[in-house]
């Protein structure tokens, strides 16, 4: 009897291991592949194939994977070495929004490249290795010059991976939206794939980077309610101290050394570095004036950069340039009109910036998408834009005519 039920434990276990044997097959002979055609057609992993469409014309770039600054500058280094633009738009993605629809010259937004001091002169750096502009518009958010943000403006970034390859994480990717709800059926079963799209987001969200690099936030704009709709998930960040909003008890000399670092050694290369900090809804900047002490980073920035010789454009208030809430894409990320009001005030600080912009173009755009986070685009004409920050913001209620 016991010789029996051990020959059966063992048939047991033998059928056990041939039955997985069968499923790692499986996996790695039919899933596995399968997955790979799956993320090849849809543009994923596609960096190359994406750069040389938008260098034809207009295409999206929205992965679902490699949204970190190393993985945005992998991507927008080779749209930059491609195109060798004459005004570049770097540092912040809260610029992302800017395209190149009011520029005479070539212009390519590498917003969202950087998102420290340390950062931008690496992503800086990588770029003059590729190609020298003209102006270069140096986007920044206030808290880069906070040591809790960053400890050391001087620092090297470390070195990384693309995340663009086939490796077992990606291909596990399409398998596990689909069992998460992420992706329905019929995309999976390469039913959904978009021309001049590329990546996840852009085949089904319209979502992602486009051909100038700027950001297309379409499934944020055309949200019922957004997620951070009322700004509230900013302002609690800002209440409870935490993320960008950690305050300082006075300005970090080494990170104003660190702009002043990136400034000097553009204008060495004779360049135009245009600096300003890019701008936050009157909600959270009165929020942060309550507690003014608090943020000596922001507040007595100006002054601690004009003395080093650095003029920083009067841009962190969107209302001092007339922008409304109503054009922000959330608490810390201005829409296009609020980015073509910095660019019009830009104009002020410098210029000589005058000549590769059309004031036209761009006055008409502003005066016609008041309260808008976005322009018309003819490349996606059936977005319609909600009051998706539930502000009470009067959006247009159907495609309109684009600009």
């Amino acid at each position: 009897m016991t010789e029996q039920l051990q020959d059966r434990s063992r048939s047991w276990l033998k059928a056990f291991f041939l039955l997985l044997a069968a499923i790692v097959a499986l996996a790695m002979f039919i899933a596995a592949p399968l997955s790979g055609l799956w993320l090849y057609l849809c543009g994923e992993l596609g960096v190359d194939r994406a750069v040389q469409a938008q260098t034809r014309g207009f295409a999206l770039f929205g992965p679902s994977i490699g949204r970190d600054t190393g993985s945005v500058l992998e991507y927008k280094l080779a749209l930059y070495q491609a195109k060798k633009p004459q005004v570049v738009l770097a540092g912040s993605a809260g610029m992302g929004s800017l395209r190149d629809t009011v520029f005479l010259r070539p212009m390519l937004n590498m917003a969202g490249t950087a998102n420290s001091l340390s950062t931008l002169r690496a992503s800086l750096d990588a770029m003059l290795a590729l190609h020298k502009p003209d102006v270069v518009l140096l986007g920044l958010d206030f808290w880069w010059f906070s040591p809790a943000w960053e400890r050391d403006p001087f620092a090297q970034p470390p070195k990384r991976t693309s995340p663009f390859s086939y490796t077992m994480d990606t291909l596990r990717l399409p398998w596990r939206m689909l069992l998460q709800g992420d992706i329905s059926l019929p995309q999976f079963m390469f039913m959904s794939f978009q021309e001049a799209r590329f990546g996840i987001c852009a085949q089904f969200e319209d979502t992602g980077y486009g051909s100038d690099g700027s950001t297309y936030a379409t499934s944020t704009i055309t949200a019922k309610r957004a997620p951070d709709a009322g700004f509230a998930k900013t302002l609690d960040r800002q209440k409870r101290h935490i993320g960008e909003f950690v305050p300082q008890d006075g300005l970090s000399q080494a990170h104003l050394d660190a702009l002043a670092d990136i400034y000097f050694r553009l204008r060495g290369r004779g360049i135009v570095p245009v600096v300003f900090l890019a701008p936050l809804p009157g909600q959270v900047l009165d929020a942060l004036k309550e507690q003014e002490e608090l943020y000596p980073h922001l507040f007595a920035l100006r002054q601690a950069l004009a003395e080093r010789g650095i003029e920083l454009a009067n841009t962190v208030d969107a209302r001092y340039f007339s922008a409304t809430s109503c054009e922000f894409v959330d608490g810390t990320h201005a829409g296009e009109v609020a980015a073509l009001r910095i660019l019009n005030e830009l104009t002020r600080v410098w210029n000589g910036l005058l000549p590769y912009i059309n004031m036209e173009a761009l006055n008409r755009s502003i005066n016609e998408w008041k309260d808008h986070a976005a322009v018309a685009s003819p490349f996606l004409p059936r977005v319609v834009e909600e009051d998706f920050l539930q502000l009470g913001c009067v959006k247009r209620t159907g495609p309109a005519r684009p600009q």
